[in-house]
This record gives structure tokens, C-alpha cells and sequence, in this order.
């Protein structure tokens, strides 16, 4: 008899949410859901939590509880998000957009819980730390993220000293054809239009913007423990490759598989099992055209800010992120401009260089700042 996978899911109304959820009911016999949050969606969370039964329930905005009404208590707040991914199970899978979800995660990792991690944004802001939190309580951090989880999945780590450099791929977001000189005039509604994945807002904007792809250069970086050289991306508007891995011998190992996070999030809760997963099945023979090209600085200035944090002692990762969470909040908002969401984020970098945070105080501390410091710029634009 297989023994069920114990999982807590947060973040669980979300599109990541949505998928883990999808995967659960495909798989009843291999994960059992012990646990869920969500922030707002209290009714969204009221029939998760009936449907698959999950006795441990949060909801991390206390305002919104008198719209939940699933059969199992409701717990509220943060602190309460943070107790449930220390419950025990064999995995915490976090879904939570942004650096809110730094203290749960840590949280999860610090009670030895492994942790699946579709949340860019922590391990950007505070990699190190998480990374020798697991080290010592001798857990694993494993990615969700498609091209995180392709280079995971290609990355011989016995042959980690033969490795030469890894690729991260981008579809180039839907103004990947738009002409430079048009950027400042695209709208949010624009903007959140995806070609290729469904996503939320935020990270449909930092698609767009490619700011997503700085991230992932800085996240990479710190799991698989690489030097900036040794990260390149391409544009690829296919998004049939995922992730290549390049060996000193010549060898090029590459993940390719349909644009659906179904099958990264099954690769991190199977681990290190894969499952049979009853999805449309990729064929090279039904590929009429792969293409692959370099992505434009000038066009997408914001991708290069993920190589500047890893080199530039001044360009701190925990401010990147930061500055970049409100740009996009006020470009959303109709505050600024499409292409002012760089400018800001270059702006706040130039006047703010922290010292590298030692610990989770240290990262909310200089975030808390960073925030405040990008608000008060912004606000100068009216």
C-alpha cells in the first residue's frame, strides 16, 4: 500500500492553488491535503476545504471571515499562517504572490518540513538565509517554477563540477513584438494578457515587463548555487523548452514539455517519484517551429537588473523586489506608466544600497523601506 504524501497547501485559491488542486484530485490515492490559506477568498476557501476534507484552515485577512462557512474551524491572521506551515507534514507547497509569504515559508523549512516553492519573490529577497535554514534542518527547497524546475530536473548534481552554464527560457510576454517607442503607452489590461500562461496580475505584469525573468536569474542563483556567468536567457515564444543545462563536455540537457503547471508542481510533491499524469502528451513530429533568440536590453531594460544584483553590491535583491511589487501596484492602479515601472525600480536601487540582510527581521526591515521609499517617489510623478 502507498503511503499518502501529507501536504499543506497555501495559498490555495490562487492560479498555483488551482493547479495543486487539479493534481490532488487526479492523485487522491498518492496526497492527502491537511492543510489550506488563502488571504481574501474566504468562499473559495469555505469549498476547498469541504470538498477535500482538510481539517486545518486559515485565512490571513480577519476581515473577510464572516464569509467563510467550510465544516472545519477557521483560524485568522498572520501568526496563524505562519503556525500552519509548521504543522507537520512531508510538504508545505506555497503559492503566495510576493514577499508575504517569506515568514510561512520559513516557517515551514524552520519545523523540517520540505518545501515546494512557487513563490520567485522569497527566495529573491532572502535566498541565503533560506537556503542555510534547510541545510541545517536537512530539508529540501524545491522549485515549481517551470524553468526552475526543468533546470532541477536536467541538473546532474554528481557533475555539478562539469557544468559549464544553464539557460533560462522566456516566452518575451505579450509586447514581444510591440515597437520600443510604443511601450510607455500600453495599458494594464493590456498587459495582463499573457500569450502563452494563465496567470495572476502581478505576474502577468512582470511577464510583461521581464522583470520576472530578473527574478528568476537572482532565483536560480541562489538553488542551484550559480554564478551569474553561468546564467543565460533566451527568448523562446514556444514555451516548449523550458530550461537547458550546458556541460563543459558539449552536452546540452533540455526539459521540454506543454506550457502547464500541472506537471512542475507534480515533479516537487512526487519528488523523487514522477507520476503518471493524464495530460496531452508532447510529440516533437506535432512541432512545426522552434525558435530561440536574445532577448532586447533596450526594449526590456529590467532583465538586466538580475545579473546587476548578483555583481552589484549596490543593486540589493530584497530592494529590487520590493520597488518593483508597488511599481506594478500603481501602474495597475493607473498611477504610472507602463515603462515606468523600470525607471522606478532603477530610481529606488540608485538612492537606496542596504547592507545584505543576516536574518528574516533584517529582509522585512529593509523591504518595509524599500516600500516606503518607492510610494514617496511615485507620488512625485503627480
Amino acid at each position: 500500500m502507498i503511503n499518502k504524501k501529507n501536504i499543506v497547501l497555501l495559498g490555495s485559491t490562487g492560479s498555483i492553488g488551482n493547479s495543486v488542486l487539479k493534481l490532488i484530485r487526479q492523485n487522491k490515492n498518492l496526497f492527502n491535503l491537511i492543510g489550506v490559506s488563502a488571504h481574501n477568498n474566504a468562499e473559495l476557501l469555505s469549498r476547498i476545504v469541504d470538498e477535500f476534507d482538510v481539517p486545518n484552515v486559515v485565512l490571513s485577512n480577519v476581515n473577510n471571515k464572516t464569509n467563510y462557512n467550510g465544516k472545519y474551524k477557521l483560524n485568522t491572521g498572520h501568526q496563524a499562517l505562519i503556525d500552519l506551515a509548521a504543522i507537520e507534514c512531508d510538504i508545505v507547497i506555497t503559492g503566495i504572490i510576493g514577499v508575504t509569504g517569506l515568514h510561512s515559508a520559513f516557517s515551514a523549512i524552520s519545523a523540517g518540513n520540505d518545501l515546494a516553492i512557487a513563490n520567485k519573490e522569497t527566495l529573491v529577497a532572502a535566498g541565503n538565509i533560506f537556503i542555510d535554514k534547510a541545510f541545517e534542518m536537512k530539508v529540501n527547497i524545491l522549485p515549481v517554477d517551470s524553468e526552475h524546475s526543468a533546470i532541477f530536473q536536467c541538473l546532474n548534481m554528481k557533475n555539478i563540477n562539469n557544468l559549464e552554464h544553464i539557460t533560462l527560457t522566456a516566452s518575451g510576454g505579450p509586447f514581444l513584438n510591440t515597437p520600443t517607442k510604443d511601450m510607455k503607452n500600453i495599458k494594464p489590461k493590456d498587459a495582463i494578457k499573457h500569450p502563452v500562461w494563465s496567470m495572476g496580475r502581478k505576474i502577468s505584469i512582470d511577464s510583461a515587463t521581464m522583470i520576472n525573468k530578473a527574478l528568476e536569474i537572482i532565483e536560480a542563483s541562489v538553488l542551484f548555487n550559480l554564478k551569474s556567468e553561468q546564467i543565460n536567457v533566451v527568448i523562446h515564444p514556444q514555451s516548449i523548452v523550458h530550461g537547458l543545462v550546458h556541460y563543459k563536455d558539449g552536452s546540452i540537457i533540455a526539459n521540454l514539455g506543454f506550457p502547464d503547471m500541472i506537471t512542475p508542481i507534480s515533479v516537487a510533491l512526487g519528488w523523487p517519484n514522477r507520476l503518471d499524469l493524464n495530460l496531452k502528451k508532447f510529440s516533437l513530429i506535432d512541432v512545426t517551429n522552434l525558435s530561440f533568440f536574445k532577448p532586447d536590453l533596450i526594449k526590456f531594460p529590467g532583465l538586466k537588473l538580475g545579473w546587476d544584483a548578483l555583481d552589484n553590491p549596490s543593486c540589493s535583491p530584497v530592494v529590487l523586489n520590493a520597488a518593483n511589487e508597488i511599481a506594478v501596484e500603481s501602474f495597475l492602479d493607473n498611477k504610472i506608466k507602463f515603462t515606468d515601472i523600470v525607471n522606478v525600480i532603477f530610481e529606488i536601487l540608485n538612492i537606496y544600497s542596504p547592507t545584505s540582510p543576516s536574518n528574516i527581521s533584517d529582509v522585512v526591515e529593509i523591504d518595509k523601506l524599500a516600500r516606503s521609499k518607492t510610494l514617496n517617489y511615485i507620488k512625485g510623478f503627480n
